[in-house]
């Protein structure tokens, strides 16, 4: 349902069904072992559904964006992405309500 924020979603609102596709491009720009660091550009399509009669896995939310990886021993991962949702985007909205900034710490989320 695209009119639910998934920023504020209840736990009784939580999908059943879900796809998520991924498609990242790395570029080192350090691998020494010591801190190994990585440019990003990225493209995920993604959506999810209460019941099955709805599920159509042609019908997604799509985002792009960049971001930096760095592989530090004392932290484990580090990671900065910036993506913007292109499905947020409205006849004279403002950018920025379709961007995001992401902070990784430790590990990263599939």
């Amino acid at each position: 349902n695209p009119k639910i924020n998934p920023d504020k979603q209840t736990a009784s609102q939580y999908f059943t069904i879900f796809n998520k596709y991924t498609l990242e491009m790395r570029y080192p720009l350090s691998l020494n072992p010591s801190s190994t660091i990585y440019a990003l550009g990225f493209f995920e399509a993604a959506n999810g559904w209460y019941d099955f009669k709805d599920y159509n896995p042609f019908k997604l939310r799509r985002s792009v964006g960049l971001g930096m990886r760095f592989f530090l021993p004392m932290f484990g991962l580090l990671g900065f992405d910036y993506g913007i949702g292109l499905d947020r985007f409205t006849q004279g909205g403002a950018l920025k309500d379709a961007t995001r900034f992401t902070f990784m710490l430790g590990f990263e989320p599939e």
